[in-house]
């Protein structure tokens, strides 16, 4: 019922949206080699393009990258839901 509410006063960006709830689901393969093996194949290839997102996401990638362990920390996690995420994500308000 949100999302509807939102959608009428023009608050959605339907990209982000659509990311949000359905992942990367293009057919390219991955590019790049996963930084750990924890990131599972699908993650790694949205994480490859959820910087196109907007500003808020764009270093995404290198950020997990090169905070591996930080990030790693957070994935243990017995409650990743309510366990700040690394680098200030947690901070983003919107999508």
């Amino acid at each position: 019922m949100t999302t509807l509410i939102l959608d009428g006063d023009n608050l959605i960006v339907h990209k982000e949206l659509d990311f949000f709830l359905k992942g990367n689901t293009s057919l390219d393969e991955i590019t790049e080699k996963k930084p750990a093996i924890w990131v599972d194949d699908a993650g790694w290839k949205d994480i490859q393009s959820i910087g196109t997102l907007g500003p808020a996401l764009a270093n995404f990638q290198s950020d997990l990258t090169n905070n591996i362990d930080e990030f790693k920390k957070w994935y243990d996690s017995l409650t990743p839901e309510t366990t700040e995420l690394p680098m200030q994500y947690s901070k983003i308000t919107t999508f």
